[in-house]
């Protein structure tokens, strides 16, 4: 995993400026690829790219990047992994293909050379990339299906600016900062800024599972799609899997991910997704190196995750750590916690403390449980959705019944009552809404007192037509509730959320993650499983861990969780519900160390 950057001139030769802005890209994004920097322009000054180097495949210098391939006619600066890079490699070279590095980057460029577009699909990984074919002077931008890897792009000064995160662009390149209405508005919402906005009206999110080929001297396209997650669903018809096929599947892809030429480690919680990865490492040989998150505030508590993650490492042999934090510790961090922050997210401070943890060991690649959730039907909304559902067949209907029902909900004291009750007959209706009701951390009739309304007017006509969940769903409206369900936990909070605050928030240690259970390969043979009448479940998780199954399969649902609520508490926050304190200090701390944010907000109630 690593940083990419560049620059492509629609329509004339790039300057000297060009390149040095490149050059503070690399500067800017050193954190991610502390092992090497890169930088080349092409001979017809139309290009230039630039990397930062986190070496973890081939991982001498004939590794670093950007990559030529052997014909010096295609070139690419890329992050990510492509983990089943050798049997293509094998297929490529039985075709005359020749290799001149050991390394998964020089696959990767031999398969779009060899294969086109259609290449794309055989990739298995994440992976963001740049690669520039000088014959047909043509720019590719592509990621990944779930989009795992980040990649943002801007237009400025008659050229194309790309890297790997928004804030490096708007930091470094002439590209527009004004601040999105529908970002802003989102991040009240739901605590995250949903693609394809990104906080920056200028900065814009290439989509998962797309491509955009740039030809110079002509104008921008649209990006194409070359896979879906939620088509994934429909591609096969319903089906119910084994246990045994369960257990193949995950122990490929556990397999899959372990592919790296530096030790790989794990983050072990007490939940289930993490010791069934830690279970599968071990039973494919895995030197096997734990690393666990806990916090003083939860010690001799049922939130302390280290003792039955400590009892999972001794049973499987492995090599363990547990690392304890407290307030005092939290509070030298926060601040470059927010410093590396992309976005504004209400979420990712479990994950940058626990990379911090793993890297202070030495760690440079772990793998994550993330994911498992939203295949295995983990969350709340798997039971709570249908149940909702049901509700909403005797709740009236009528936009203005739901809206006084809020608006005398919203005035009785916060004590008594959590305020999305008072927005259960308005969003009772459809999934699309109770799925609002159930991920929403403020609900739209909320805004009014967060925000000005010059702000969330325009933004929520914005989310409306560029952001609903509506075209997510469009592909598997005739699919199970419950694979639907999966579609939405995949395709908008974990994607949204979860992948993203893991990307910044790892990499700002230099530790890559990776995410057994969110592979495209993995979910095209579960899909048909999970929209079946009997998907699979943790219960079927546990088993297919195989010698852990008996010791976890009677734990209830736990994650890594942080006593945040604790350590930033005011006289005031003691009144907001849930994590709404933590998100209007988030924004607030985030504009503060962002020189661009100008946005009037209102009083935090």
């Amino acid at each position: 995993m690593c940083g990419i950057a560049g620059v492509f001139s629609f329509n004339s030769s790039l300057r000297a400026e060009h390149r040095s802005v490149v050059a503070r890209l690399n500067a800017w994004q050193a954190h991610r690829g502390p092992d090497g920097e890169g930088l080349w322009a092409s001979s017809d000054h139309t290009v230039i790219f630039g990397h930062r180097r986190h070496a973890i495949i081939d991982t001498g210098a004939s590794g670093s990047q950007p990559m030529h391939d052997a014909t010096g006619r295609w070139t690419i600066t890329f992050n990510g992994e492509i983990y089943n890079y050798r049997a293509l490699r094998a297929e490529l070279e039985r075709s005359g293909t020749e290799f001149l590095t050991n390394s998964d980057t020089e696959v990767l460029i031999n398969v779009v050379a060899q294969w086109g577009a259609e290449g794309l699909c055989r990739l298995r990984g994440m992976y963001a990339f740049a690669l520039w074919d000088d014959l047909e002077k043509e720019l590719w931008l592509v990621r990944d299906p779930y989009g795992i890897k980040p990649l943002y792009y801007g237009e400025g000064n008659g050229a194309l600016w790309i890297a790997s995160q928004a804030r490096a662009l708007t930091a470094c390149a002439p590209v527009d900062r004004h601040r999105d209405a529908a970002a802003l508005t989102a991040f009240y919402l739901w605590g995250f800024v949903p693609e394809p906005f990104t906080w920056w009206t200028g900065v814009k999110t290439l989509p998962p599972g797309h491509v955009l080929r740039i030809r110079w001297g002509r104008p921008l396209l649209q990006p194409q799609p070359f896979s879906s997650i939620p088509e994934s669903f429909v591609a096969q018809p319903a089906k119910v899997i084994t246990q045994e096929d369960l257990h193949q599947l995950m122990l490929d892809s556990v397999r899959h991910h372990l592919v790296a030429d530096t030790p790989v480690g794990i983050f072990l919680s007490a939940g289930i997704d993490s010791n069934t990865i830690a279970a599968l490492a071990s039973v494919v040989g895995a030197n096997l190196r734990t690393v666990t998150l806990a916090f003083e505030e939860y010690r001799g508590t049922p939130d302390d995750e280290a003792p039955l993650a400590e009892a999972t490492a001794k049973l499987l042999g492995a090599d363990h750590t547990t690392v304890y934090i407290g307030r005092d510790e939290f509070e030298t961090v926060v601040g470059a916690f927010f410093e590396h922050m992309d976005q504004p997210s209400a979420d990712g401070l479990n994950t940058y403390l626990v990379s911090r943890a793993a890297a202070s060991l030495g760690l440079k690649v772990v793998l994550s449980g993330l994911g498992g959730d939203e295949l295995f039907g983990g969350y709340p909304s798997f039971q709570q959705i249908p149940k909702l559902m049901r509700l909403g067949r005797f709740m009236p209907r009528g936009r203005v019944t739901g809206k006084w029902t809020e608006r005398f909900v919203r005035a009785l004291p916060s004590r008594w009552i959590q305020p999305k009750l008072s927005g259960v007959i308005r969003y009772s209706h459809g999934l699309e809404s109770i799925y609002f009701l159930r991920r929403a951390l403020h609900l739209e009739a909320d805004l009014e007192d967060l925000l000005d309304p010059s702000w969330y007017g325009p933004g929520l006509e914005m989310l409306r037509s560029d952001a609903g969940v509506e075209r997510l769903l469009s592909p598997v409206s005739n699919s199970s509730l419950h694979a639907q369900i999966s579609v939405l936990e995949s395709c908008w909070y974990m994607r949204n959320q979860l992948l993203r605050d893991a990307d910044w928030a790892s990499m700002a240690h230099s530790l890559e993650v990776r995410v057994p259970f969110v592979d495209s390969h993995l979910l095209a043979e579960l899909a048909p499983a999970i929209a079946s009448n009997r998907p699979p479940t943790k219960r079927d998780l546990c088993a297919c861990s195989g010698k852990l199954s008996s010791f976890i399969s009677e734990r209830a649902k736990t994650g890594f969780t942080t006593p945040v609520r604790r350590w930033i508490a005011t006289e005031e926050d003691e009144q907001v519900y849930g994590l709404r304190g933590w998100a209007s200090q988030v924004h607030r701390r985030f504009r503060d160390s962002d020189e661009h944010e100008s946005v009037p907000e209102r009083a935090i109630a």
